[in-house]
């Protein structure tokens, strides 16, 4: 399988034999035909002769786009066409219930062939097909050209959409016939980003870590998978797994971080966790905030209280907290922490309409009465979960990493974390006017950050933060 992507991320040192057939499911957009171009491109580049059925092209269209991927395309590929392929004794222009029965002899004719050389062949897609013919001739094609694969020993990729509901009867059907069944999934991070992943489900005479593999799309098609110890992250300590991971429900922990995750579990239950986004955890964009001295015994309740209802007044009234309807708010007794899920830049957003509206109320009344605060922002998953009055709640890295970054800070500064800060940068360069980097900081557990103040003339706090000092 050594022209398949990822071979050495999917298979992690699975013994292999060297011919199989393989069905690739997953959901629309989710990189299952891109994942098969590239197979299909690896295997034509070195020599081998590739058949390629699909109902989506003419043959000058696959050979214009596979060209400007590789020059042997024409020479070292043939494509089939189920719609279009006509075999050498029909003369009718008409489909008839016997096409994909012509198709089959015409993949059998180009096989015997080439039978000199090692051939791959690619159907992208079994959904497709579905379009054009009834289930049953779906079925008795895919039945009848697994068999003539395995005796021929000839690797072979079908593609399957999930999505819909013949797909999904066509899946039941036909899945006891692979070697080997992968899935692909894709989710939103951001949005206008997505993160795709890939994992195998099945193989015969292994039992594989079915666990889900990220992988990127660049700009030239090409399938582009992420170095395996620094792309799997605990989704507790949001830090890379170094060592061997353990997972639950398709995700990533430190061998000890599972029994937190566990002990969440056991205590919310599995159906307590909102099913928001993939396995259960939302990803968000988090503004942590809380006023400095509030603690202090010689303020009164009263006036404690006082500032707390001024602080809130003051962020309900900014522009961008109205902009976020699905934003997620934890009061955290002495300021709050508010998750925002569409769009990244709203937190700094607030934080600079805040600190506006801060300044001028400040001017405006007694040194007593002031509200000064620290502002945290960083990003990362949560789980939202149910507490014992059935309210909803938020826990999980993203915020935990915000309100660490907000706790290093001093009235006036706006800290804002590294990763999120990278992609704020990326977004807009008028970022890299106010956003400044003040260091690295070690956390609990050893975990070091990379911290950056957002500060200019006239909002944040250009000093640097007490705690960096000692």
């Amino acid at each position: 399988m050594k022209y398949f992507p990822g071979n050495e991320y999917i298979f992690n040192g699975l013994k292999l034999s060297n011919s199989g057939i393989f069905l690739l499911s997953g959901s629309n957009f989710s990189g299952k035909s891109s994942y098969c171009n590239n197979l299909l491109i690896n295997a034509i580049n070195d020599n081998n002769f590739c058949i390629y059925v699909s109902s989506s092209f003419t043959e000058n269209q696959y050979n214009n786009l596979f060209l400007s991927k590789t020059k042997y395309v024409e020479k070292n590929s043939k494509l089939v066409n189920p719609y279009l392929v006509r075999h050498n004794s029909d003369i009718s222009n008409n489909l008839t219930d016997g096409q994909l029965h012509i198709t089959y002899l015409k993949i059998k004719e180009l096989i015997d062939s080439h039978i000199d050389q090692s051939i791959y062949l690619i159907i992208n897609s079994l959904t497709n097909l579905l379009t054009y013919f009834n289930i049953a001739d779906v079925i008795k094609f895919v039945t009848d050209l697994s068999f003539l694969l395995k005796e021929k020993e000839i690797i072979s990729m079908f593609i399957l959409d999930n999505s819909d509901a013949d797909s999904v009867v066509l899946y039941n059907k036909i899945s006891h016939l692979f070697d080997g069944i992968l899935e692909t999934k894709i989710t939103q991070i951001t949005q206008d980003s997505f993160s795709r992943y890939i994992r195998i489900n099945s193989l015969i005479g292994a039992n594989p870590d079915s666990h889900w593999i990220e992988f990127d799309i660049d700009k030239e098609c090409r399938i582009v998978f992420f170095n395996r110890e620094m792309d799997l992250i605990c989704n507790i300590c949001k830090e890379p797994i170094k060592e061997t991971p353990v997972f639950y429900s398709d995700l990533a922990f430190h061998k000890d971080h599972l029994n937190v995750y566990m002990k969440l579990i056991s205590f919310y239950g599995n159906s307590q966790i909102s099913e928001i986004g993939s396995s259960g955890i939302l990803h968000a964009t988090f503004f942590f905030i809380d006023i400095v001295g509030l603690s202090d015994p010689s303020l009164s309740v009263k006036r404690q209280i006082e500032k707390i209802h001024i602080l809130n007044n003051l962020i309900s009234s900014c522009s961008a907290y109205k902009k976020e309807r699905d934003k997620k708010i934890l009061p955290t007794g002495d300021g709050m922490a508010i998750g925002f899920t569409s769009d990244p830049k709203l937190p700094l957003e607030l934080s600079i309409e805040l600190q506006n509206l801060l300044k001028t109320y400040n001017n405006r009344i007694d040194p007593e009465s002031t509200v000064k605060v620290r502002i945290g922002i960083g990003s990362g998953h949560v789980f939202l979960v149910n507490d014992l009055n059935d309210n909803q709640n938020l826990w999980g890295p993203g915020i935990i990493l915000a309100r660490r970054v907000m706790d290093l800070g001093d009235d006036g500064h706006i800290l804002l974390e590294g990763g999120l800060t990278h992609t704020l940068l990326i977004i807009d360069d008028k970022y890299k006017e106010i956003i400044h980097y003040i260091g690295d900081y070690r956390i609990k557990h050893n975990q070091i950050i990379k911290v950056y103040s957002l500060y200019n003339d006239k909002i944040g706090n250009s000093s640097k933060p007490s705690k960096f000092l000692h």
